[in-house]
């Protein structure tokens, strides 16, 4: 069948009632797809489901809503569109109902159309997708080269089994090769298709990845993959183990882009680690000095530590930086150095973070707690680290076993998980982790009381951050007593 209209969705998520822990970010994965098809002469249209309707909820239990798209508002905007091929992003393991229901959308509105998945779940979870009855076919890891190839493939009839990445059906059995080729030169792949994506429709939200500081944000991607090892982390799985930035010229030249048509004002880098290479981090800084973007920035995903020193700082600030997250991941040395394998040490955080406050740079740090051979005591040298720091609201995730990650493996391996293993329990405070040397119990009241430890010690060391901390709680009173109860009680069921 040839491919002539193509519609890429972004689906509809689960989430908690109160607080809601997903919000929309503009799909650069469907983007850069978009880009690659409508250079092929292809008609595409993508449609975001979770920021479309943003406003509706549907309950599904005592804790959990979905957001987005009805599905009858998904199948009449397919039916309107009549697509030869649909694309679905599977991005989280944790959603993956919600990919099997679009598979089950798509096909009820026409049973002759070609549906396709892709995205990190995919990518760690093949067999998991491409089961479905209704999915024909997977793209595993990055796609845009394969994606090209299966689109010729498609439209002239020629064979498909040796395209990289590539899963599909014969005679009811599933076929996957192996992710083998990454894509030497990041500059030859186009601009995502910003035009497709509707951006207008997540200017003004206050929180895209992360709280936003002005109304026109866009995300934008310079490099692909981390050269750092972090056992809990399954980005090797969609990136490879291989760095590969795009040249400074390039990134540029889409943020003229997103400059001049788009009027875009704010950047958040979505790259895994945008300093990694620090020599073309310093470049591609000192160059949107230069070209007097003004544009405001942050890293949500944090930045690599070993790799910045105090003149990237400097250059990252005038460039338009307004924070700077720092993954350190853990207090302690030895966890860092045995258990997460994360080549940082903790005296250079500390020296960073005091130079980001001299120059009033706003900081923010990331900790996971609850990694097999962490001690309590680890995860008390954790909170005690980030007040050493002055930071007292530190982002601390739950060590979550992601399937693709070390993590999963030695859990498998040394019975670690606290309940049978699903692919719903895959959020950050599910507690799916249990030792020998802590238990579910232990572990959220440790966390309970490193939060209280870490507010205790702000009333006293900044009382006017303080109020103002808590005058925010109090006007959002949910989101504060939702987050205190996922930690210290109830537990969550999906």
């Amino acid at each position: 069948m040839k491919v002539g209209k193509l519609l890429l969705i972004s689906p509809p998520a689960f989430t908690f009632r109160s607080p809601r822990d997903v919000n929309p970010l503009p799909p650069m994965g469907l983007g850069y797809l978009a880009s690659v098809a409508e250079k092929m002469n292809i008609e595409v249209k993508i449609l975001d489901c979770l920021v479309h309707g943003w406003n509706h909820e549907e309950f599904v239990n005592d804790e959990l809503v979905r957001v987005g798209l009805s599905d009858r508002d998904i199948e009449i905007f397919i039916s309107d569109f009549n697509p030869d091929m649909v694309g679905i992003n599977c991005q989280f393991s944790r959603q993956f109902r919600i990919y099997h229901q679009m598979f089950s959308t798509i096909k009820k509105v026409n049973p002759h159309i070609i549906t396709i998945a892709g995205g990190p779940h995919t990518s760690v979870c093949p067999e998991e997708v491409l089961s479905d009855p209704n999915c024909d076919f997977i793209m595993i890891g990055e796609a845009e080269e394969s994606f090209g190839e299966f689109m010729v493939s498609m439209n002239t009839g020629n064979d498909i089994t040796s395209i990289d990445g590539l899963g599909w059906k014969t005679n009811g059995g599933l076929n996957i090769n192996l992710k083998r080729k990454l894509i030497a030169s990041l500059d030859s792949i186009p601009f995502p298709a910003y035009h497709l994506m509707e951006l207008e429709k997540y200017f003004g939200l206050t929180t895209s990845h992360g709280p936003r500081h002005k109304n026109r944000f866009a995300p934008v991607i310079t490099s692909r993959g981390c050269p750092s090892k972090c056992t809990f982390c399954s980005a090797h799985k969609v990136w490879g183990d291989k760095y590969r930035i795009r040249s400074v010229d390039n990134v540029i030249e889409e943020m003229k882009l997103l400059k001049n048509r788009y009027g875009i004002e704010e950047l958040m880098f979505e790259d895994d680690n945008i300093t990694a290479n620090p020599r073309r981090a310093k470049e591609l800084f000192s160059r949107m000095i230069e070209e007097k973007f003004n544009f405001v920035w942050d890293t949500p995903n944090g930045v690599g530590v070993w790799s910045i020193d105090e003149e990237m700082i400097d250059l990252m600030k005038k460039s338009g930086c307004v924070k700077l997250n720092f993954p350190v991941e853990s207090g302690s040395q030895h966890v860092l150095d045995t258990i997460i394998r994360k080549p940082i040490k903790l005296s250079r955080v500390s020296k960073l973070i005091s130079y980001c406050r001299k120059i009033d740079l706003d900081v923010g740090i990331f900790l996971v707690v609850g990694m097999p051979g962490e001690k309590i005591e680890d995860i008390w040298q954790s909170f005690r680290f980030a007040a050493e720091c002055g930071v007292f609201g530190p982002l601390v995730s739950v060590a979550t076993p992601y399937p693709g990650t070390k993590l999963f493996d030695e859990c498998m391996e040394k019975h670690y998980f606290s309940r049978e293993f699903t692919l719903d329990g895959l959020f950050t405070k599910s507690f799916l982790i249990q030792t020998p040397d802590w238990n579910e119990h232990d572990l959220r009241k440790t966390i309970f009381r490193g939060y209280l430890y870490l507010k205790l010690n702000e009333a006293v060391k900044h009382p006017g951050q303080f109020f103002l901390w808590v005058i925010r709680k109090i006007k959002h009173p949910s989101r504060i007593m939702g987050h205190l109860r996922r930690i210290i009680g109830k537990k969550t069921s999906q």
